[in-house]
């Protein structure tokens, strides 16, 4: 009996490997082969071997096919000798690449509808010279064919491939991207060009998403990579949760000299929920268009798309330079019905060399870092740093039907480095007037703004002349913008070059270690606390203590995250705008407008490192909103309460604001830490909308 087992058992593994084998083939396919048959007969899991060297003409279909497991379609040259996995390809390794060449008929390679779990590595794909208006690959269909998610393909890999034009007539686009999930990793894109159309690397209009886009070269005249550009075709469509990362993008400067249609870097017309992140953008310049390096710009281009839009996009960590300008931010589609810009980012960017002088004609280019026009809505610029000979922030005008003002406009802790006009306000002017007019709610603070004229900035603004500033770079002649040791500007403002470099490695910067803070003894129930005070870990948000008598905007609460500068009982920001960690900022209607801390609940706290220039007693107004009484909290110095518990009136709604008050507070003079501690909810669920704090 116990013999018969083991048989049995040896027979069914044997099954087994042998059915695992016969799920995972590999075809071969030598020079004059037939490519579609094998693609036709492959099966989840196989891999065809097109033999290196060879050429492969056909326009080749890849078909739906049942399963979960890639067919990859890869030269058969040894893996030894080619790129490893994560390396980007190059065309040095044209001759170890199996050749696919495109006829005039279209794309070298096209999904069917359906199709699913392909791999294309280790491939060169180019085209015959009279199908230079086509594209070379095509996942997903951008017509009226692919009108439902239903039929969109998915799961597609493009890795280690070398897709180019014909150096003479150039081509339309690289990839269109049209599918579900979809990766075009560590591949090499070159002469994508036309004199009479736009052309790109890659372009998707009628896919979801999401998309993956990392460590390729991606060279194009018009716009090197595209979202949106013509309307989709299934009904509501963005293509969303893109990832542009690690990515050289570039047009070559011979182009300068020749007739091919040349626009911007990355033009994002219809797309949501973008990474842009650890990317190299250079030499684009002012010919068709602007030259750009980023254009985020909302377009229901045929005028079927009204839901078109750009939102929640994030460019970091990414180096521009050698351009004409850097970003255009517009709010809205002047031309046809579309939604409103909201939500972008940008941080810890390094822009130089945004240059009048990268142009084709005797025209001058902008030279400007950063566009916003039309009134979009919360845009957050931090941590940049930026060399220009035009603005360094230029807003403007424009078609807009919630009006030209910016809400929720956040510009903190930046360097510009600014010919002229470092901040300007299009025919209002520069620096606060510009500002007070295009977004009157700004937030600007920790900023350093190389000097060019008398005009007034916001208050705490470091306003150097432009040699001193360029004095405080390690080598400014020669485009190292690393603070220098020893430096005078603020603490953390600009480039965290560790950060940059790191994600543009691919790999995430060693954290700065946190010393192990002292264990504090829970008080007794009657304790005599002392007013030394103690180390905190928390900084101050702007980079300089907030100076008393004077007031403290409740958003600014201290760096340093969640138990060291704040504390906040639910996870993210409620209100969505201003800063991205856990406590709960929405804009506020008060007179002054500015943005309110709202969503408190007992137990929660919030941390202004301060600066008091005299000893003595002071009176202190809270500024709040409430929909109900009962609501009650304290403000604490150095730990000490200083305020016993304050009582929050019914004002009449949760942006109907009134101004409460506590005199006889005694403070000693230098720097200290204000807590602000929240202690009962009231009536309304929250213990208050807080706007304020003033101390006089």
């Amino acid at each position: 009996m116990r013999l018969t087992r083991v048989l049995c058992a040896l027979v069914l593994m044997c099954g087994l490997l042998a059915a695992a084998q016969a799920e995972s083939a590999t075809l071969t396919v030598n020079a004059g082969g037939d490519l579609q048959a094998a693609i036709n007969a492959a099966k989840p899991g196989d891999t065809i071997l097109v033999q290196a060297g060879a050429t492969f003409t056909g326009n080749f279909s890849l078909p739906a096919k049942n399963g979960t497991s890639y067919i990859t379609i890869r030269s058969s040259a040894a893996d030894s000798a080619l790129p490893a996995a994560g390396a980007r390809i190059t065309p040095a390794y044209a001759a170890l690449l199996a050749k696919i060449r495109s006829t005039s008929s279209g794309a070298a390679f096209r999904t069917a509808a359906g199709a699913s779990y392909w791999r294309l590595q280790f491939l060169e794909i180019f085209p015959s010279s009279s199908t230079a208006s086509s594209d070379l690959v095509q996942f997903g269909s951008g017509g009226s064919s692919q009108n439902t998610l239903a039929v969109v393909p998915h799961h597609l890999v493009i890795d280690r491939s070398y897709l180019h034009g014909d150096p003479s007539y150039g081509q339309r686009r690289g990839v269109s991207l049209n599918s579900g999930d979809a990766q075009i990793i560590n591949s090499y894109f070159a002469d994508f060009k036309s004199t009479t159309y736009d052309t790109q690397a890659i372009c998707g209009w009628n896919g979801p998403g999401p998309f993956l886009i990392e460590n390729n070269y991606l060279e194009a005249a018009a716009e090197n990579v595209m979202f949106g550009g013509s309307d989709p075709y299934i009904p509501n469509l963005v293509p969303s949760n893109i990832t542009i990362r690690r990515n050289l993008i570039a047009k070559p400067t011979a182009w300068m000299t020749q007739g091919w249609t040349i626009k911007n870097l990355v033009e994002l017309k219809n797309a949501a929920d973008v990474t842009i992140d650890g990317n190299t953008l250079e030499h684009s310049w002012l010919a068709n268009q602007q030259g750009f390096a980023f254009m985020l710009s909302p377009r229901n281009q045929s005028g079927t798309a009204p839901w078109s839009q750009v939102r929640n996009v994030t460019i970091s960590n990414n180096v521009v330079r050698h351009v004409a300008a850097g970003i255009n931010i517009t709010g809205y589609d002047n031309l046809a019905t579309a939604q409103q810009t909201q939500g972008i980012k940008v941080l810890n960017n390094l822009f130089y060399d945004v240059s009048s002088t990268w142009t084709k004609s005797a025209t001058a280019a902008t030279g400007r870092a950063i566009f916003v026009g039309a009134g979009p809505k919360d845009i957050v610029v931090e941590h940049n740093t930026m060399v220009t000979t035009g603005s360094g922030l230029f807003i403007d005008g424009g078609a807009s039907p919630t009006g030209v003002q910016v809400t929720g406009f956040v510009f903190n802790d930046n360097i510009l480095h600014a010919a002229k006009y470092p901040v300007y306000g299009n025919a209002q002017g520069e620096g606060t007037k510009g500002l007070n007019y295009y977004a009157p709610l700004y937030q600007f603070l920790g900023n350093v703004v190389g000097r060019t004229s008398t005009a007034a900035y916001p208050s705490g603004t470091d306003l150097p002349d432009l040699l001193t500033l360029e004095q405080q770079f390690v080598d400014y002649a020669h485009d190292d913008y690393h603070l220098k040791s020893g430096h005078t500007l603020p603490a953390n403002v600009g480039v965290d070059f560790t950060a940059l470099d790191a994600a543009r490695a691919g790999s995430t910067p060693a954290p700065t270690p946190t010393p192990t803070p002292t264990p504090t003894p829970t008080p007794t129930p009657t304790p005599t606390p002392t007013p030394t005070p103690t180390p905190t870990g928390s900084t101050p948000y702007s980079g300089t203590p907030i100076a008393l008598p004077g007031t403290i905007e409740f958003e600014n609460y201290d760096a340093g995250g969640e138990g060291v500068a704040y504390h906040d009982s639910t996870s993210g920001n409620a209100g969505g705008v201003y800063r991205t960690n856990g406590v709960d900022i929405k804009a506020a209607t008060d007179a002054g407008g500015g943005y309110l801390v709202g969503w408190t609940t007992a137990g929660e706290w919030l941390k202004y490192t301060v600066n008091v220039t005299a000893a003595g007693t002071y009176t202190l107004d809270a500024r709040v909103a409430s929909s109900g009484a009962g609501g009650t909290f304290h403000v604490e110095v150095n730990g000490v309460d200083k305020t016993g518990p304050i009582a929050v009136p019914n004002t009449g709604g949760w942006q109907t604001w009134s101004t409460i008050s506590k005199s006889g507070i005694a403070l000693a003079a230098g720097q200290q830490v204000v807590r602000v501690v929240m202690d009962t909810a009231g009536a309304g669920g929250s213990v208050a909308n807080f706007n304020w704090l003033k101390v006089r």
